[in-house]
């Protein structure tokens, strides 16, 4: 058993996807609370993965060490946040505040080393977070927002691994299948609110992989880029004549997913294309 947890797919995709749908089940089926906050089962079969792949440090000083804990305070933000009769206000608020103190800690030491394309780098993973938010809160359908962040997900792990990156590409990857573990439940018919907590959460892990990528690897900014139409797959979907009208619960991330499974191909072929040959880190 102890070898098999160490297999590095496991660790990132079946460790994850599985804890997260025995977890959601446990909350989600518990209650009528628990409903609400069933989500929360993503950020915590996440921690234990990313434990599981890299252990864990009371005194972290890498970005990647930082991690666990990044996930604990979005948490706990989110499920504060899941309880406040002006949730959406505060959640906008959050989702600015979290990418926010993801860098200023995981770059503190080293901000006045920053340079303008470096800060050029900052604004752009606050606006893509805040954009994120924005497209989860906009969506129709409760889980259009998930099926979106987990496909980004999954770009982000394939760029991360293709720019060098080993443990950053293992835990993007193990992000999408602890969302996937959470999907898995909410269809065809859905079920659980994917509220503050898993959105502050997905956020959070984000902005911290996003910028470690951008920052401590050889990954193509322009594949990363491409990531982003993978945020409006609702509204490619509305430009496509023959699946616009499939919006139900059932049909919609269907449609979106092979929508992003179309887009994927261009992140990645990009980023393989702009790679520099570079050696493995993990």
């Amino acid at each position: 058993m102890e070898t098999l947890l160490n297999n590095p797919l496991i660790q990132s995709s079946l460790l994850p996807l599985i804890l997260s749908l025995a977890l959601t089940a446990a909350i989600g089926f518990s209650s009528a609370s628990g409903k609400k906050i069933a989500a929360v089962a993503i950020a915590a079969s996440l921690l234990i993965s990313i434990i599981q792949i890299q252990g864990f440090s009371a005194m972290p000083r890498s970005a990647s060490q930082k991690l666990p804990y990044l996930i604990l305070l979005a948490s706990f933000a989110g499920l504060l946040i899941d309880t406040l009769s002006t949730r959406n206000i505060a959640l906008q608020i959050m989702a600015v505040v979290m990418p926010l103190t993801v860098l200023g800690w995981l770059f503190g030491g080293r901000i006045s080393s920053i340079d303008a394309t470096g800060w050029g780098y900052f604004a752009a993973i606050i606006f893509a977070a805040a954009m994120a938010q924005r497209q989860c809160a906009a969506a129709t359908n409760g889980t259009t927002g998930a099926v979106k962040l987990l496909f980004i997900s999954i770009g982000l792990g394939a760029v991360s691994i293709i720019g060098a990156s080993a443990l950053l590409g293992q835990t993007a990857f193990a992000l999408s299948a602890a969302i996937g573990g959470f999907l898995l439940l909410n269809w065809p018919k859905q079920r659980f609110t994917f509220g503050a907590t898993a959105q502050l959460v997905v956020i959070t892990v984000l902005t911290a992989l996003l910028a470690q990528t951008l920052f401590f690897t050889k990954a193509s900014g322009i594949a990363l880029l491409l990531l982003l139409p993978l945020l409006f797959t609702d509204r490619i979907q509305q430009k496509i004549a023959f699946i616009r009208s499939y919006n139900s619960p059932v049909t919609q991330p269907v449609c979106l997913s092979l929508i992003a499974a179309a887009l994927l191909p261009l992140a990645i072929g990009s980023a393989v294309l702009l790679a520099e040959p570079v050696s493995m880190a993990y």
